[in-house]
């Protein structure tokens, strides 16, 4: 596997478990709101549902890359395809994380038990990354080499909802100003 595609799959990896983490905190730290059940999927402050992921995620791609229709249709195909198992991997993969978090702030910590909880939840991430990797693969079939190359430097940006990324040097509080001193 060439090195390339091994940096964009850590890429892609690093940016899914950022949003893991930085989940599993938010929820561990604040919580369901108070006396509401489950939302319904997509609902706010909840994930989109796969349907949505497919054209928020084709949206984000035909944006960044340029897609053409042909190309469009083909990454759609592929989505479609993979998004509901993807989402159940990652619904699976969360809450192990949780489960992982609650497990370690017990008033009794169980050193067996957390290792059983990483253990599952190295498992989770694993199943939920091999899937988005061989989404990646299948992506790079559709793909030009130009339309790849600037795929591996958004790649983050396009799977974690954040902006485009900004050009070194530049501090968003500043109003695009040079960054504050002692940076």
């Amino acid at each position: 596997m060439s090195k390339k595609i091994i940096y964009l799959l850590l890429a892609v990896s690093i940016g899914l478990n950022i949003g893991v983490i930085g989940t599993t905190l938010i929820h561990r730290t604040v919580g369901p709101p108070p006396d509401q059940g489950p939302r319904p999927e997509g609902g706010p402050g909840q994930p989109p549902a796969p349907g949505q992921m497919v054209e928020m995620q084709l949206r984000r791609m035909t944006q960044h890359l340029d897609l053409d229709a042909q190309q469009q249709e083909a990454i759609r195909s592929i989505m479609e395809t993979h998004m509901e198992q993807l989402s159940v991997l990652k619904v699976a993969a969360d809450k192990a994380d949780r489960d992982l978090s609650e497990a370690y702030g017990a008033p009794v910590f169980d050193t067996e038990q957390f290792n059983r909880l990483v253990h599952l939840a190295s498992i989770n991430r694993s199943r939920r990354d091999s899937l988005s990797s061989a989404m990646l693969v299948a992506e790079a079939e559709i793909l030009t080499p130009r339309q790849r190359l600037k795929f591996s430097k958004i790649a983050t940006t396009i799977y974690t909802n954040q902006g485009p990324p900004r050009p070194e040097g530049r501090d968003p509080r500043r109003n695009g100003g040079p960054p504050p001193r002692g940076r």
